[in-house]
C-alpha cells in the first residue's frame, strides 16, 4: 500500500467517524427528547467517542484510541445496565469493551 492511499484511507476514516458523530449527536438529542435518560446518555457517550476519533488533535494524542474508547463505552454500558435502562444497547457496549479486552479490533 503506498502512502498516498494509506492517508486517502485515514481521510475517509475520519470522515466516517465525523459523519457518525453527527448522526449519535442528532439520535441523542431526539432521546433526551422523547424522555429515555439512560439511552441518551448511552447516545451521547457514542457521540464523543466518533468525535474523538474524528478529531486529529484527540486521536493522534490518545495512544491507541479506538481501544481505549471502546473501555469507556463498556463502562457506560455497565452503568447503564446497572440502572435498569429497557434497551440492548449497554450490552452492544460491554461487548464493545470485552472485544476491546482481547484487541479484537
Amino acid at each position: 500500500m503506498n502512502v498516498a492511499s494509506r492517508l486517502s484511507a485515514v481521510g475517509t476514516e475520519r470522515l466516517l467517524f465525523g459523519v457518525g458523530a453527527i448522526i449519535s449527536g442528532a439520535l441523542t438529542m431526539v432521546v433526551f427528547y422523547t424522555g429515555n435518560d439512560i439511552q441518551g446518555l448511552l447516545f451521547g457517550a457514542f457521540a464523543l467517542y466518533l468525535g474523538g476519533a474524528a478529531t486529529p488533535a484527540v486521536r493522534d494524542t490518545v495512544p491507541d484510541y479506538k481501544r481505549t474508547g471502546a473501555f469507556a463505552l463498556s463502562g457506560v454500558g455497565i452503568v447503564a445496565f446497572l440502572l435498569g435502562t429497557q434497551s440492548a444497547l449497554p450490552m452492544l457496549f460491554i461487548i464493545g469493551g470485552i472485544a476491546a479486552l482481547f484487541n479484537l479490533f
